[in-house]
Order: C-alpha cells, then sequence, then structure tokens
C-alpha cells in the first residue's frame, strides 16, 4: 500500500442513509425520556447552561460545578453544547434527545468513512458501521443526556483520524490539514478526557497503511505523522495546565479521593488494580458480545473485588497482554482484526484503571469509543478476512444482518429504561442487586413517591451491602424518622457519623430528630458539634440559631449574626432573625430587619406579616391595617379579611379608610392562593416541621447518588 494510493474512500449514499435510519429506529423510542440522574444536575438545574451570561462561568469553573479548585472534571465544550440548545429550544428534553441521536449518527458515519480510508474491505467497513450504530451498550451514551460526553468526543476523535489520514495521503496540504487536525484534538480534549488517545490511534491507522516489515512501518507512520504527534502533545500538555487551573490538579482536585463506593479499585495497589482492572476489561468483552444483562450502575459490591495474587485476574492481565502482542505482531498478516483489538485497547486505556484509577470501576457508556474496534473485531469474524476483490458469501451476510437485528432489538427494549429516574433506578437494582448505589437510589426515589416501607427496605439493604455508607444511614435515618420511628432514626444518624466524623448531613439529621423527640440539649451539641467541624455549614447555623433562640441561650442573637453571615443575607436567615427580635420584644430592629426583606422581595408575606404584627404590640393599628392590606391581595384569606375588619371596628381612624376599601377587598376573597414566604415563620415560635428543617440546602442525603465521572 503507498501513501498516494487511490480508491474511493466515501461511503455510498446508501450505507450512510442507512447507517442514519438504524440510529433513528433504534433510538426513536427513547426521544421521550426525562431528564434523569446526572442530567438534572448538569443540564435542567445548572444555572451555566440557561442563558448567555453564564458562557464565561462554562470555561472556568470545574464540570459539575463549584469554585476553581475543587473540581473533578472539566468538560467545557460538552457544557456549552447543553447551553446552545438550550438557548434555542428553551430546556425541552426532546431536543436534547434528537441532539443525542445526531450525535450519534455521526460518529458512525465518520466510523464508516475512517474505514473505508483504512482500505478495510467495504462489505466489514460498513458492517462494523452497522453494528457500532444499533449496539445496545451505547444506550447510556445516547439516551441519557450526559451521555453526550462520549458521543461528542467520539465525534471529535474521528473527525481527528480522518485528517490525520488526509495528512498521511496529501504531503502537499499538510499545514492546513494538521491544522484541522489539531483543532478537532482541541475540542476532544475539551469534551471529554478520553479523546487524548486520539493520536495513538492515528499512529494505528498509520501502521495499518503503511507498507514493509512490522518496524519499518512503525518508523514510517511515526515520520509522517510526527507534526501531529508533536502538536497534540502541546495541545495536552496545555489541557494539564487548563485543568491545573481550573480543578486545582492536572486529573483533578488534589483534595479529592475517590470514593470506595464508585470505584473499589481506587485504595488498591497498582498490581492488584491492574489484575482487577483486566478481569473487568473482559467482562466488557462479555457484555458487548452478549449484550443481554445491561446495567446502569455496577459500583461496589455488585463487581467482585479481586486480592493478592488472584489466579483470574493475573491469567485475564497475561491474556490481554499476549493478545495486545499478537495484534502488533500479526498487523500486517491479520490488519482488521488487529487494527480492531488495538483500537480497542488504546481507546479504553484512560478509563481502564489500568494506568491510574478513575471515578468509577465500570460504566457502560465507557465502551463507546472502544466499542469502534471492538465491532470491526465482530465484523471481520462474521465476514471473514479475505482480501479484495473476494467477496463475502450470503450467509455470513446474512448471519451479520441477523446479529444487527438483534442487537437493534436489544437497543430498543433497553431505551425506555432511560426514561425517567424510578425507571432506572427500579431496573438498576433488578440488574445490579449488590450495588449499595443501587438500592440507594431506588431508597431515594420510593421516598420522593411517598412509598416509605420500600424506602426503607432499599436503604437497609444499601447500608448491609456497604456499611460505610454514610449517605444511605442518612437516608435510612431520614425514613425512619417520617416513619416515626425516632430512636431508630437517631441510631442511624449516629451511625453516619460514626463512618464518616465530619459529615455535615448526619449532624444536622442527628440535631433535628433529637428535636422531635424533645432532647433539645442534646440537639444543641449535634448543631454546635456539627459547625465546629463544617464552619461554612449554613443549615446547621440555621438551626442552631433557632433552636438557641427557642432555649434562650445568650449567644442566640450572635449565632444569627454568624448564621446571616454564612448566608450572605439570605432572605430567610434575616426573617429568623426578625421573628427572634420580635420574641424578644426589640420591636423596632425586627421592623429594620423586616423592611429590608421587603426591600429586596417587595411581596414576601411573611416579612408584612411581621411589621403587621409589631404595629399591633405597640398599638398602632392603623399601621396594622395597611400592612394587612398588602397582604390580602397576595393571600386572598378569609382570616387576613377578618383581621382588617376587626382593626376597622376597634380603630376608629382606620375605620374611615376601611369603609372606602371595604368592596374592593371583599372582592378578594377567595381559598388562599399561597405565596413564596407564606408560612415560612408564624406568629408563634418557630418549630421544625415534621420532616424537614428550614432551611436544608446543602444538608439533603434524600437525593440519589452520582458518579463521579460522568
Amino acid at each position: 500500500m503507498t501513501a498516494n494510493r487511490r480508491r474511493p474512500v466515501r461511503p455510498q449514499r446508501a450505507e450512510t442513509v442507512l447507517l442514519l435510519a438504524a440510529c433513528l429506529v433504534c433510538y426513536a423510542n427513547g426521544l421521550t425520556g426525562n431528564f434523569t440522574y446526572d442530567d438534572k444536575a448538569i443540564v435542567r438545574d445548572d444555572v451555566r447552561v440557561h442563558s448567555p451570561s453564564g458562557f464565561g462561568t462554562i470555561f472556568t469553573t470545574p464540570y459539575f460545578g463549584g469554585p476553581r479548585g475543587l473540581g473533578t472534571g472539566y468538560r467545557p465544550l460538552l457544557l456549552l453544547s447543553f447551553a446552545v440548545q438550550w438557548w434555542v429550544h428553551d430546556g425541552e428534553a426532546l431536543g436534547f434527545h434528537l441532539g443525542n441521536v445526531a450525535l450519534h449518527a455521526l460518529v458512525a458515519i465518520l466510523f464508516a468513512r475512517f474505514l473505508a480510508k483504512l482500505d478495510v474491505p467495504g462489505p466489514t467497513a460498513f458492517g462494523a458501521a452497522m453494528l457500532f450504530a444499533v449496539h445496545p451498550i451505547h444506550v447510556e451514551a445516547v439516551t441519557s443526556l450526559v451521555g453526550r460526553g462520549e458521543t461528542l468526543a467520539a465525534a471529535f476523535v474521528f473527525g481527528f483520524l480522518l485528517a490525520a489520514l488526509e495528512v498521511r495521503r496529501r504531503p502537499g496540504g499538510r499545514i492546513g490539514l494538521v491544522a484541522i487536525a489539531l483543532v478537532c484534538y482541541a475540542l476532544g480534549l475539551l469534551t471529554k478526557e478520553s479523546a487524548a488517545v486520539a493520536p495513538v490511534l492515528a499512529f494505528l491507522a498509520f501502521c495499518r497503511l503503511e507498507e514493509g516489515t512490522l518496524r519499518q512501518k512503525f518508523r514510517t507512520a511515526l515520520r509522517r505523522g510526527l507534526p501531529l504527534y508533536v502538536g497534540s502533545a502541546g495541545l495536552l500538555a496545555a489541557s494539564f495546565l487548563l485543568r491545573r487551573w481550573v480543578l486545582g490538579g492536572y486529573l483533578k482536585a488534589r483534595t479529592f479521593r475517590i470514593f470506595e463506593l464508585e470505584n473499589p479499585l481506587a485504595p488498591l495497589g497498582a498490581g492488584e488494580r491492574a489484575s482487577n482492572a483486566a478481569a473487568i476489561l473482559l467482562r466488557y468483552v462479555g457484555r458487548l458480545l452478549v449484550p443481554l444483562r445491561l446495567s446502569a450502575d455496577e459500583s461496589a459490591w455488585s463487581i467482585p473485588v479481586r486480592h493478592g495474587l488472584d489466579a483470574v485476574g493475573i491469567t485475564a492481565f497475561l491474556l490481554l497482554a499476549a493478545l495486545s502482542v499478537a495484534s502488533v505482531v500479526q498487523l500486517r498478516r491479520r490488519p482488521e482484526t488487529s487494527l480492531g483489538f488495538l483500537f480497542f485497547a488504546v481507546a479504553f486505556a484512560p478509563t481502564a484503571n489500568v494506568l491510574f484509577p478513575t471515578g468509577t470501576i465500570f460504566a457502560e457508556r465507557l465502551a463507546y469509543l472502544p466499542s469502534a474496534g471492538f465491532t470491526l473485531l465482530l465484523a471481520t469474524a462474521i465476514l471473514g478476512d479475505a482480501p479484495p476483490p473476494a467477496m463475502p458469501s450470503r450467509r455470513r451476510v446474512g448471519l451479520l444482518f441477523a446479529v444487527a437485528l438483534l442487537f437493534a432489538a436489544r437497543t430498543i427494549v433497553r431505551n425506555p429504561v432511560w426514561k425517567d429516574d424510578e425507571a432506572l433506578f427500579t431496573g438498576t437494582a433488578r440488574t445490579s442487586p449488590g450495588s449499595a448505589k443501587a438500592h440507594y437510589n431506588l431508597a431515594w426515589v420510593s421516598a420522593e413517591k411517598g412509598r416509605l416501607p420500600a424506602a426503607l427496605e432499599h436503604y437497609t439493604l444499601a447500608t448491609r451491602i456497604y456499611p460505610k455508607y454514610f449517605d444511605a444511614w442518612a437516608g435510612r435515618g431520614l425514613v425512619e424518622q417520617r416513619l416515626g420511628k425516632l430512636a431508630e432514626a437517631e441510631k442511624a444518624f449516629l451511625r453516619s457519623l460514626a463512618v464518616a466524623p465530619t459529615y455535615e448531613n448526619g449532624f444536622f439529621r442527628l440535631g433535628f430528630v433529637r428535636e422531635l423527640f424533645g432532647d433539645l440539649a442534646g440537639a444543641e451539641r449535634a448543631y454546635a458539634d456539627g459547625l465546629a467541624k463544617n464552619p461554612k455549614s449554613t443549615p446547621i447555623a440555621f438551626r442552631l440559631a433557632l433552636l438557641r433562640s427557642r432555649l434562650g441561650r445568650p449567644s442566640a442573637e450572635a449565632d444569627w449574626h454568624h448564621a446571616i453571615a454564612l448566608a450572605r443575607g439570605s432572605i430567610t436567615f434575616r426573617l429568623g432573625y426578625a421573628r427572634w427580635l420580635f420574641d424578644q420584644g426589640r420591636m423596632a430592629e425586627a421592623r429594620r430587619e423586616a423592611r429590608e426583606v421587603l426591600r429586596r422581595r417587595p411581596r414576601d408575606v411573611t416579612a408584612l406579616r411581621l411589621l403587621a404584627d409589631a404595629s399591633r404590640d405597640r398599638g398602632q393599628r392603623f399601621a396594622e391595617g395597611l400592612a394587612v392590606e398588602k397582604i390580602l391581595p397576595l393571600t386572598r384569606a378569609p382570616a387576613d379579611l377578618d383581621r382588617l375588619l376587626s382593626i376597622a371596628a376597634e380603630d376608629a381612624s382606620y375605620r374611615a379608610r376601611f369603609a372606602v376599601l371595604e368592596k374592593s377587598l371583599r372582592a378578594l376573597r377567595s381559598e388562599p392562593a399561597g405565596h413564596p414566604g407564606d408560612g415560612a415563620f408564624s406568629v408563634e415560635r418557630a418549630r421544625p416541621p415534621a420532616d424537614a428543617g428550614g432551611d436544608r440546602s446543602g444538608a439533603q442525603p434524600e437525593r440519589p447518588d452520582r458518579p463521579r465521572d460522568r
């Protein structure tokens, strides 16, 4: 094969249409899915993508948000793709699903073109691309919205590879083509870290096309691709520096530790981790070959971890090493088979836990790009590897068609699992009963739906599978609290703190449940200890200020000032402080705080009620009436109209005003409409509601767990 050999490389139009149609048919029943799992945190609820004003923060903050220096991922181009769509169709889930399917179809078409440029026989190239288009292991990457990280990165990887092959074929136009390739590579790195392998894949592609011995192939491939390799190395180094600036580390924040629950391989030594990772790679192969059991979660302890000199792990590692060597040696004699395996192995390198631990032990979405190598292997095995002009027999073509139909059917069946959180978590707990996180997530959605016994059952299973799961202990305690089992709830919160001694939510919940059964001194200790270990916790500071106000502690005012400072003047916190001032008889200060709230939120009913109550207690009935007049249009509550009638009956000066307004005010009376702020504090001293506590943001265990590397 020579560098200038010409052959038709563009897939036939009919083949392109078939690939596009296959993607649309396979994923059509997934288009109606809602936001699920990480879709909510990354797309639906992320203010960075909701307005063009957030454009700058997309490039200066970690993937999951938060301040610089505390992140675990940097994927600004992925976030930008969501942002642009949000600006266009205002956050409709259908638009994002259509975008994902379009990207998947684009990757399948680019893959087919890549194989054609590699002189892979036409039937094999199309067969591999078709198997890739319909393979059910891709459902997580395509039907889950945040799976776009895989598809978009893969599109840029194949764009880089196609440009690289043009660089090899047309030496005269190298500068422009190299620039195009490097732009694709940079965009891939800004989409997801897995795109870093693109230059190595280009080197394999060059080796596939070069003539001569293995050494000659390597030498020529290195020489012809040198500008690409050097440029890519520079971009990779720049991306590491950018990640360090945003995340606080080259790969992740220096303070971040991979949770054993997410990746049980993370705490292992390099040897044990590599042998386990090799065994898990074979698990990926099994799932690619026979994709019957698919699951969105395989965290602890769904996959057994092997320790020491384990025969299975060592055998798997040696087998993969031998296959890698054999593929390199056979690159000339069996080019498609060798390229398929090496593509699979190289594409998996960043996420396989072999070189370094990643954020998850196993995830089907991670097989997206590597599966291109697998489908090339599978298509070659089915159709044979006879060089052109030999054509595969009808029986072989029929077999490949049958496999593609089976894969497509499995994909269609799999899509509805990602319809919503309940379907996803129910399916995951069924397919991965040994995963603590799967049961935790199902417990969360069960509690959200009010199915408390079922929620308690799954939280209990989660803590039984993984006793160090402090979030699950807190969730279990909350459900027991809602069921009225306060003593059991207290024990669960104590267990969460025994596992994680600084756990903010454990202290918050422990203090709150003690409030419920009257152990106020114990609640005060829990909040004080929690705030000592979490000095920036606004929920704990708020509850501590409320409780010490209730207990009449001398430090209550200082506690309120501290909580308000932590919350940066939160309206809820200011209202709590105003209520405390009111209870202390410091009416002027209470009114001042209430007016500050109204300055920032003029229609806040709670602040208006406080002003009305303060005016009443000072004997200023006219002023009280003016405040209640503002409340009635917001609440339309009969009790507020009755209060105005009472004021008019008792105060002659207000009676004259009320006579003028009475008709219009009576017209407002209906069922209460409710309003932000209404009911946040009553005229009585604030007491905890049945299953929540004040402003709980940042201290809730009852949310689905999420993988840290999605």
